[in-house]
């Protein structure tokens, strides 16, 4: 088991605005890899702060944690764990079936994934995991709730999700990091 390295692991978002242009973000992710003997036994868990949202607009990142939108105060933290996976088209490549509880509502949110093997000076190898993904923001009732109404339909219902997750160079337990 190996916790996610907080410093070098993130997850990045990107949504329509207007259909003019597309808003990119970042939000600070930590959690644990388990990297097995058969990879098909491996699993990931997560929690996104909420409150760690940089769209590189303070206007923005304000609106999108105030009340209206994700009310950070009633929702600190959004989480995914996997519930299985399944070899993708290439070496390496792997679809993570898993859950995002998002806004306390839970939806699968299947990750296209790639894992990959990362050995630092030390030569213990740690895991990297890179993924996307996408949701439907609806879905999650992650709705603008201002008026005039136009305002949530000027934002995209597609949430593009990057995530890029890397072991901790301090595995947890002994065995399932090698």
């Amino acid at each position: 088991m190996w916790p996610v390295d907080t410093v070098r692991s993130e997850l990045k978002f990107s949504v329509g605005h207007l259909g003019l242009h597309t808003v990119h973000g970042t939000l600070a992710v930590q959690g644990q890899i388990v990297v097995a003997e058969d990879p098909l036994d491996s699993s990931v868990t997560a929690t996104i702060d909420m409150r760690s949202v940089k769209t590189g607009s303070k206007g923005r990142d304000d609106a999108i944690l105030s009340a209206h939108l994700v009310d950070v105060d009633k929702h600190r933290t959004a989480t995914y764990r996997s519930t299985g996976i399944a070899a993708g088209s290439g070496p390496g490549e792997y679809l993570l079936s898993g859950e995002l509880t998002f806004l306390n509502v839970t939806r699968q949110v299947p990750l296209r994934i790639r894992l990959e093997r990362f050995a630092p000076g030390d030569g213990r190898p740690r895991p990297i995991i890179t993924g996307r993904a996408q949701f439907v923001r609806r879905d999650f009732g992650f709705v603008y709730h201002v008026r005039p109404r136009f305002l949530d339909r000027a934002i995209s219902q597609t949430v593009a999700v990057d995530i890029r997750l890397e072991g901790s160079p301090t595995a947890s337990s002994e065995g399932t990091g090698h």
